[in-house]
Order: structure tokens, then C-alpha cells, then sequence
């Protein structure tokens, strides 16, 4: 039978290479006679599977010095609050650009944590445009964009670069597509089920020395801090 192709927004084709190492891994992972998912995560064969991971991460993105690359729980909609828990200052104010469904729902969940403004929004004609000529206000904790819209069909090809405060972006839709500057982020997210692999984990990449500096008690799974130690 012919290889049936997906083109769907969601969940994307494998390599057949990719599928075929994973099976075996399955049955069999690194002729230990157990499967990859019957071992111990601490164990020195599971953790050379993550360790390759972050580094072909680093390698491809060109990740420089001073981020940690995590893989999370939760999708990408967990990350629009792990956003808010630690960056958004206690009584802070976040701004946003609303480009879609799924900055809406991370506007949405940022408005339960502090004050957020929306510096331009594309609502007005359900989302088929990307905003410009807006300006990011003084005082924000940082600025979140999502900078692929794959309901909508829109993407940000001009990626801003406020002076006046943290960039933040959930690149879950577009993320290894392009090359992308990481330093001009504080934080990236983006779930894998898109360009890196099945449903099922999170990338984070983060600046470490801007952890820990919001004042508010974050939920221990919730702090990036947690993950990185």
C-alpha cells in the first residue's frame, strides 16, 4: 500500500526511519530486553535519550549559553499559564498580541493572574491579518506573541523586539521551520505534535537568570525552576 500523507494542522507525518527506531525501542530498547517505556527515567540509558534531545535542540536552534531547554507535561495551553506564574510580576501587567484562537486563550488565562494589555488585536476581522504599528507600553512584565496562527492561517513573519521589556512566544505551530534568534527571547514554548514529534511533551527554552524574580508563590510543577534543577 501507498504511504498515506497528513495535512492536517495537527499531529504531523514521522519519518519512517523515526517510527521504525521508536517500535523497536518499544520492544526493545538498547538490548536491555525491556521496552524504553518499562525503564526507570533515571536510568543511564533513558537519560542519554534526553540528553541527545536537548542537545539536537541547542544544535539546531543554535541555543546559546545561559538557556535551559526542558521537555514538559501539559501542551502548549499549560504554558500559557506557566507564562504567567513565572514572569508576571505579583500585581504585575503582561501585555499581548491577540492573533488567533490560541493567543486568546492565553489572553484568557493570563486576566485570572494580573492585569493584561492587549496592544493590538486582528479580532476585528476574524483574525485574517497579522497587526501593526502598534507600541508595547512601559511597565510590562513582558510581551507575549504566538507567532504562528494555523486556525487562522497567519503568521508573524517580522518578529518583534521590544527594548522596554521581556519577549515571550508560544512557537508551537511554526517552530523549527525557520531560524529564529533565541537570544531575543526570554522564553519560547511550543508543543511538539507540529514540526518535532507525536503529541504528547512541551519544549521550553529559557533564560535562567530571569526565573524567580515575580515575588508570587508559584506551585512547585509549575516553576520553571523546578524542572531546570
Amino acid at each position: 500500500m501507498s504511504k498515506v500523507h497528513n495535512f492536517s494542522a495537527g499531529p504531523s507525518i514521522l519519518p519512517q526511519e523515526v517510527i521504525k527506531k521508536a517500535s523497536e525501542a518499544i520492544l526493545n530498547f538498547n538490548n536491555l530486553n525491556l521496552s524504553l517505556i518499562e525503564i526507570s527515567h533515571r536510568s543511564k540509558d533513558f537519560v542519554a535519550v534526553m540528553d541527545n534531545a536537548v542537545a539536537l535542540v541547542k544544535e539546531l536552534l543554535e541555543v546559546p549559553e545561559g538557556y535551559s531547554v526542558l521537555f514538559l507535561q501539559g501542551g502548549a495551553s499549560t504554558g500559557f499559564l506557566t507564562t504567567v506564574l513565572n514572569f508576571m510580576k505579583e500585581n504585575g501587567n503582561a501585555a499581548y498580541l491577540n492573533t488567533g484562537a490560541w493567543s486568546r486563550n492565553a489572553i484568557k488565562e493570563a486576566t485570572a493572574f494580573g492585569e493584561v494589555t492587549v496592544v493590538a488585536s486582528s479580532e476585528d476581522k476574524n483574525f485574517n491579518y497579522i497587526p501593526k504599528g502598534y507600541s508595547i507600553p512601559d511597565g510590562m512584565d513582558y510581551f507575549h506573541i504566538t507567532t504562528n496562527n494555523t486556525i487562522f492561517g497567519t503568521q508573524i513573519k517580522n518578529i518583534p523586539t521590544p527594548k522596554n521589556t521581556l519577549l515571550i512566544a508560544d512557537m508551537s505551530s511554526d517552530i523549527f521551520s525557520r531560524k529564529i534568534n533565541v537570544s531575543d527571547y526570554a522564553m519560547i514554548y511550543a508543543g511538539a505534535q507540529k514540526n518535532m514529534g507525536p503529541a504528547g511533551t512541551t519544549l521550553y527554552i529559557i533564560k535562567d537568570e530571569l526565573l524567580g524574580k515575580t515575588g508570587r508563590t508559584i506551585p512547585t510543577m509549575l516553576d520553571l525552576r523546578t524542572h531546570i534543577k
